[in-house]
């Protein structure tokens, strides 16, 4: 059976990763950051799973050199999860780009020198939405321009980062590469993410830490979908050289906040005019990532996750529902 590196062990959509390919009965290696780390994610694992799993672990660090040849030789298969996503970063933006452009590089290079011919990449939907001012119709054809003044960093790293990737494969034809671009993920957790970004985008709105809905529409996708997807695109040779889009579909803030209310939640559905929001910008960092989008009536599109990986998403409904259930039972113990 193959033998599978999942890198970032440790996160919200790694874990998942991790379940699918064991639920496949592929052998799994993971990269965490802390060594330490490791008995708590098998462990939490074997819980999600109901069962004892066999996972070897290697301590790898993005930015430094050390423990990445050794997580990646021997293996068949990539999964690049790993790469910081702050909700409100605050420093120079050199250090949110370097981790995901400068690490996503090194494995690349590492996984040509190793004979490793197949990777699949966690990109973002940020690496698409910013590409026009104004764009309603996003597609796996359309790119951000990282150059647009004022851009967010994590937007601008995660899409520096792909485009790295790309231009990378395009001089080294060994590598076979895909990528997956989920928006807004939510779903439940394995183990306690709830310092995640995204719990803390789910709290900001179910616990009222942002008083408004704001006039922001985001796609959103359940975990446990980016996680086949990624094992879907692993899986079929037609997915090679693509990206894909996985979203189950669009929804406005006071949408998310009004299905939070159903399920007894005192979450805002209060919705300013887009002119003040964007005013409120110069003031907030978290709004200020998506002026570009504040107001926007946009569609996300993903029929070729559809028909090429059989993209079913979980409905909207259900996700937020597990999530709900997922965060209250954290919370409880």
């Amino acid at each position: 059976m193959k033998k599978i590196l999942v890198t970032g062990g440790t996160s919200y959509i790694g874990k998942h990763c991790i379940v699918e390919l064991l639920k496949k009965e592929y052998n799994v290696r993971t990269t965490i950051r802390d060594i330490n780390k490791a008995e708590s994610v098998r462990i939490d694992i074997n819980k999600y799973l109901k069962k004892d799993t066999n996972i070897e672990f290697f301590e790898a660090d993005l930015l430094k050199e050390k423990g990445w040849d050794k997580a990646i030789v021997g293996c068949d298969a990539i999964m690049h999860i790993a790469g910081p996503y702050p909700l409100n970063f605050d420093g120079p933006e050199e250090d949110q780009i370097k981790p995901h452009e400068e690490g996503t590089i090194r494995i690349l290079k590492l996984a040509k020198l190793n004979n490793v011919d197949r990777v699949i990449l966690t990109s973002s939907i940020a690496a698409v939405w910013m590409g026009v001012p104004g764009d309603k119709d996003l597609d796996e054809s359309k790119w951000t321009n990282e150059n647009i003044k004022h851009i967010d960093p994590y937007i601008k790293s995660k899409t520096i980062k792909e485009k790295a990737a790309w231009d990378y494969v395009l001089k080294n034809k060994s590598i076979k590469l895909t990528t997956i671009l989920p928006p807004v993920v939510l779903g439940p957790g394995i183990g306690d993410h709830m310092h995640s970004t995204s719990m803390k985008f789910f709290n900001m709105l179910a616990k009222k830490e942002m008083p408004i809905a704001p006039p922001i529409k985001f796609g959103m996708v359940d975990v446990r979908d980016v996680a086949k997807m990624h094992v879907a695109a692993l899986e079929n040779n037609e997915s090679i050289g693509k990206r894909f889009i996985v979203s189950e579909g669009t929804y406005w803030a006071k949408e998310f906040a009004h299905k939070l209310v159903e399920l007894g939640y005192n979450a805002p559905t209060l919705t300013p005019p887009a002119f003040l929001v964007k005013f409120m910008t110069n003031f907030d960092k978290t709004l200020k990532m998506v002026r570009p989008v504040i107001g926007l009536d946009y569609n996300i599109n993903s029929n070729s996750a559809k028909s090429l990986l059989g993209f079913d998403p979980i409905s909207f409904n259900k996700t937020v529902k597990d999530t709900s259930i997922y965060v209250k039972a954290i919370e409880a113990n």
